[in-house]
């Protein structure tokens, strides 16, 4: 008797297994290092059954990463739908983005420290998925920056350039944080705490946003000044 064929919701199903179980050894062993055999040995099943679903390691990286933006999406939708005002917008912002990073570390990895490689010419399917994934990037970017003028109101008159700057100081910072605690990079200071602590992730994100208007007031001085 022929075996029954998977339902659309399995094929998905065995898609995000894929996907999942693939984040975290390429957070581990790089995309180059990352064997199609082992990863097939990890799940249960063999390398042909991952190209069924993947055809080659490119597409599994494209949708993978996708993936993991998609997640991180979730949190960030509902806090949309909370309304939270702007300055507690940030810090859960901030809180939700450390958070993840605890529960899919190999899909943070991915997400904000993807492997220097040019993807090859493939089929109009990874393409898709290509330009999907960058418009989550752009859309995860714009958010954050969003959320960082809201909180800080004198943004609104500042250049891009300006704007940007100081969106990439806030979350460089908490990527630092996040990096911190990951690789015990610095383990005397962080001996005995496995997680970031939430009153560390307040006072952090306090002393950010003082340190931002600072640099702002010091801007808006030297704009004015020139004029």
């Amino acid at each position: 008797m022929p075996k029954k064929p998977f339902t659309s919701e399995e094929i998905i199903a065995q898609r995000q297994r894929i996907m999942d179980s693939a984040s975290s050894v390429m957070a581990e062993v790089g995309f180059h290092h990352l064997s199609m055999r082992k990863l097939a040995s990890q799940l249960g099943m063999t390398a042909s059954n991952i190209y069924n679903y993947f055809p080659n390691k490119e597409s599994l990286f494209l949708n993978t990463r996708r993936r993991g933006f998609e997640l991180a999406f979730l949190d960030i939708n509902e806090q949309l739908r909370r309304g939270i005002s702007p300055d507690k917008g940030v810090y859960q912002f901030a809180m939700d983005l450390i958070q993840f990073a605890q529960r899919f570390p190999g899909y943070y990895q991915l997400m904000f420290q993807p492997p220097r490689l040019t993807l090859e010419e493939s089929d109009a399917a990874d393409q898709e998925v290509k330009y999907h994934l960058e418009r989550l990037v752009d859309e995860w970017q714009q958010h954050a920056s969003t959320l960082l003028v809201d909180a800080l109101p004198g943004l609104v008159d500042c250049p891009e350039p300006q704007q940007k700057q100081m969106t990439l100081y806030f979350v460089a910072s908490i990527h630092g944080l996040i990096d911190s605690y990951r690789y015990k990079s610095l383990s005397n200071l962080i001996a005995g705490v496995e997680l970031i602590p939430q009153d560390m992730i307040r006072s952090h994100i306090s002393w950010l946003l003082v340190s931002l208007e600072k640099a702002l007031e010091e801007y808006q001085q030297a704009a004015s000044q020139a004029n």
